[in-house]
């Protein structure tokens, strides 16, 4: 499938190549950039809102996918009316990679290029050559149409492929010029040639070896031409928890950092866990890259990055990122919505959230520490996801919660063997600081 997948892209490769060589790239200066990851968008012929579905969602990890519909139109509108220079997509883009899903998302993005907004993505674990991919019609679930990555491609030609100055021949990663002073690398991390049907996805991450040749001669070119790279991929680039490393943080994650770093890149976007989190990788020798983690669109509050890149010319920049939630209840009141659900969307997706996260495993809570305990540890683990998960398990909000009536549950759970508990004390024992806002400096 590797061989057949490397032959049927090179056919691809010299139409999308000759949308982006010899356009008229802008000259360096300020760009602003929307950024939003794991959308894990279901398109609506895949589920009827009916039970199946909602017991899907209700026993899942939090996600609300029976409204993504409405959060993506929500967050896409604010795209269109801030009008970024553009908009990054860090993969996940659907639930299981339905074609039926990644065909209506592709629609609206294009109707986001078509108003003035280059859009860039690139494939999650989930997005190609899934063989979970799934409809939930009539109370049974069945197996659908996934898309290949020739598929992949072609449905989000105007989302990057088409506009790229360069293309990768071993993978969907591309380079494009956001302007002369700043480039960016759209890395594709997927080992979708080894999914299978009874191995329906990978969750970590790698780079082929083709791809790192490509990537370091564009980034020499990039340094050479005294721009700035900004890096976009799915699996994590930092250490963002001790706790979720094995298949969330990329293989050879130090060695991309590093080649990174050596070419002036200071930034990096990912995704993949969910939870907004911005995490610092350091070399020995004192170089620093950044990487934000994303938020997924999917989960409450619905956060999207923007962040301001001020390139000098020279291979130096100031960024300036700050994320924000999506405002669903104003983009429903703007449309003439009439659900009543979207009067306080935040309000009621903040609930939903706690009481759905803490559901996997509710039975053994009940089972190790009774009725009370458990609904005081479910309390105690709903209140630490949607602070972890908004970006705001500060250490002042991680103490007032370890102070809580509920903690009690969760240090007896502990004693009980609750694997759950040794999550919630690896957030507590790590939370810090702000992560929805970044400043950096330029290198020095």
């Amino acid at each position: 499938m590797k061989k057949n997948f490397a032959a049927a892209l090179a056919a691809l490769l010299a139409a999308a190549a000759l949308s982006g060589c010899g356009r008229e790239v802008p000259p360096a200066a300020p760009v602003t950039v929307a950024v939003a990851s794991d959308l894990h968008y279901v398109g609506e012929a895949i589920e009827d809102g009916g039970e199946l579905f909602t017991r899907v969602v209700e026993e899942g990890d939090g996600r609300q996918l029976n409204y993504i519909r409405p959060i993506t139109d929500a967050f896409l509108a604010e795209v269109v009316k801030d009008k970024p220079d553009a908009l990054i997509l860090t993969g996940d883009l659907s639930f299981n990679g339905e074609k039926a899903s990644h065909e209506e998302l592709a629609a609206k993005l294009n109707k986001v290029v078509e108003a003035g907004v280059p859009v860039y993505v690139l494939p999650g674990n989930h997005d190609v050559n899934n063989y979970a991919a799934s409809t939930y019609l009539g109370g049974e679930r069945a197996a659908t149409d996934f898309v290949t990555p020739e598929q992949f491609e072609e449905l989000y030609k105007n989302c990057g492929f088409a506009a790229a100055d360069s293309r990768d021949k071993a993978s969907l990663s591309y380079m494009v010029k956001l302007n002369a002073g700043v480039w960016l690398f759209m890395l594709d991390t997927q080992p979708y040639y080894l999914h299978e049907p009874g191995f329906p996805y990978c969750v970590g991450g790698v780079v082929q070896d083709g791809t790192w040749t490509w990537l370091e001669k564009q980034l020499k070119q990039c340094k050479e031409a005294g721009a700035v790279p900004l890096l976009a991929m799915h699996q994590n680039l930092a250490v963002h928890s001790e706790r979720f490393t094995t298949g969330y943080r990329l293989y050879d994650a130090d060695r991309m950092a590093q080649l990174l770093a050596d070419y002036g890149g200071q930034l990096a976007f990912s995704g993949h866990l969910h939870p907004q989190h911005i995490a610092l990788w350091q070399s020995e020798g004192g170089r620093q890259v950044w990487d934000v983690a994303s938020g997924s669109l999917a989960v409450w509050p619905y956060l999207s990055g923007r962040v301001t890149i001020d390139p000098d010319g020279a291979g130096r920049a100031t960024y300036d990122y700050e994320a924000k939630p999506t405002d669903v209840t104003a983009w429903a009141a703007a449309t003439g919505q009439t659900d009543p659900v979207f009067e306080d969307f935040s309000a009621f997706g903040r609930e939903q959230f706690a009481i759905n996260s803490t559901s996997r495993g509710a039975d053994k809570f009940v089972e190790a520490l009774g009725e009370e305990d458990a609904a005081a540890f479910r309390r105690a683990m709903g209140q630490a996801n949607v602070l972890y998960f908004a970006g705001a398990l500060t250490r002042e909000a991680a103490d007032e919660l370890t102070a809580s009536p509920d903690w009690a549950a969760v240090e007896r759970a502990k004693t009980q063997g609750v694997d759950t508990a040794g999550y919630l004390e690896t957030l507590v024992n790590e939370a810090e600081g702000d992560h929805c806002s970044l400043h950096i400096d330029p290198a020095g």
